[in-house]
């Protein structure tokens, strides 16, 4: 019988190989080797693609946009995080009208991001957000999309504004699984709301390997942001290498719609090795601590 169960595994383990093994095989192949219009033919060139990336001709773009990406996943995920549990919070419990504002805070998780991008573009929402400052109000001001501030602290908006959602349901989760017997002995010592929320509530949160878990998926697919990004190098005339809204992915994109390399394939998959690696590192490091932490 056990000797059946593993033969019943077979399909599903060669998919998962065929889908996720051999592209980073052919990816890892890629990465050292050379290949162009006039030597068509794959040369293997070791580590020379990821000296290139790190330390030669592409090393300004990739970190560059290694520094893009690293500010776009700690203030989103951080947003996210703390707008998530506010709202979390402000859910928990029984009132009138919950179910209408739990319907309407989870919409953003239907949203396309590429959508969100477009919204967010200073000619769609802020171009009336800037006329009703400027005019509306009569104070004569408006806030100029094209200073990287501005512009970071949108997209990083925008992120955590399709996110947050989610952190929310993961916070309500949690705080619905506390055991009553917690708040109960809470009020029967004579605790008070903030005392309940200090020494209950929030070890509950912070402390849960649901949360950490989710947030390090978060910070895995906040690595791979490319939608809004993307459609933000549009409105800042940014289409070449290297601009400030390059993120690993759409580095990647530019570079395999670029007319400067010939067949770019082998630095695009060094790239794409390089951020991989950085995110199992990450990954590694996210799911010890959390486990360390449930332990403790």
């Amino acid at each position: 019988m056990n000797r059946l169960q593993y033969l019943l595994l077979i399909p599903a383990v060669t998919v998962a190989l065929v889908v996720g093994a051999y592209p980073i095989l052919f990816s890892i192949i890629l990465s050292l080797s050379e290949f162009s219009i006039t030597t068509p033919e794959i040369q293997v060139v070791g580590v020379q693609n990821y000296i290139s990336v790190l330390f030669g001709e592409l090393a300004p773009v990739f970190w560059n946009s290694a520094g893009v990406t690293l500010l776009i996943v700690v203030g989103a995920v951080a947003v996210e995080l703390v707008v998530g549990i506010i709202l979390g919070l402000a859910l928990f419990g029984n009132f009138r009208a919950r179910s209408l504002f739990y319907s309407i805070l989870v919409v953003p998780l239907a949203v396309a991001p590429i959508v969100l991008g477009i919204l967010s573009s200073p000619n769609v929402i802020w171009d009336d957000i800037n006329t009703l400052l400027f005019y509306g109000t009569g104070l004569g001001i408006s806030i100029d999309l094209f200073q990287p501030a501005a512009f970071y602290s949108v997209i990083i908006l925008a992120d955590a504004w399709l996110w947050a959602p989610l952190i929310m349901l993961v916070t309500l989760a949690i705080l619905q699984g506390i055991p009553k017997e917690h708040f109960e002995a809470a009020e029967i010592h004579g605790a008070s709301s903030w005392m309940t929320f200090r020494s209950v509530i929030f070890p509950s949160i912070i402390k849960s390997p649901v949360l950490g878990f989710v947030l390090t998926l978060r910070v895995i697919d906040a690595f791979k942001s490319f939608e809004i990004p993307f459609a933000w190098t549009f409105w800042l005339g940014q289409n070449d290498l290297g601009s400030p809204v390059d993120t690993f992915s759409v580095l990647m994109w530019k570079l395999l719609t670029s007319s400067v390399y010939d067949f770019p394939l082998a630095a695009i998959a060094t790239i794409a090795l390089i951020s991989t690696a950085i995110i199992l590192v990450f990954a590694v490091f996210a799911l010890r601590y959390t486990a360390r932490v449930y332990s403790d």
